[in-house]
């Protein structure tokens, strides 16, 4: 916490600032630093996450089977997002960059569409369960 916050104060506090190159020291470190702890949050949640599947399954088999079809669920939908994805470069003026092709179009319309269809399916299951409410209060 200490790092992010030097890093954090250290971004805000010297501001913005240009280089030659057009890169800013203190964004590029702070940004290397935000991937860094992304990365260690994956590893470490993956590593917990197989730890327990595999003490549940040693425990309850039936559960351990439920929490499988749930990752194949999740499997699916990114999948369907990834084909529903366009992979057409934007045209972008004075976009310098080179994250404008086709993988970075296609992930992030998988992740857009895949958010599209959770939130779509939070907002069926919400009314859905209004609905059913409403139904068992009237029997």
């Amino acid at each position: 916490m200490l790092i992010s916050l030097v890093l954090s104060l250290r971004f805000f506090y010297v501001g913005y600032t240009r280089s030659i190159d057009g890169e800013s020291p203190e964004l590029s470190s702070l940004l290397i630093w935000i991937f860094s702890l992304l990365i260690i949050t994956l590893c470490t949640g993956l590593i917990f996450f197989f730890y327990s599947y595999i003490r549940k399954w040693k425990v309850n088999p039936g559960k351990a089977k439920r929490s499988a079809a749930l990752i194949i669920i999740l499997c699916v939908l990114l999948s369907v997002a990834w084909v529903l994805g366009d992979g057409n470069p934007l045209p972008l003026t004075g976009y310098k960059g080179n994250e404008n092709t086709y993988l970075y179009m296609k992930l992030t319309d998988m992740w857009l569409y895949s958010l599209y269809i959770l939130l779509g399916l939070g907002i069926l299951a919400l009314f859905g369960g209004i609905i059913l409410s409403y139904f068992k209060k009237a029997d």
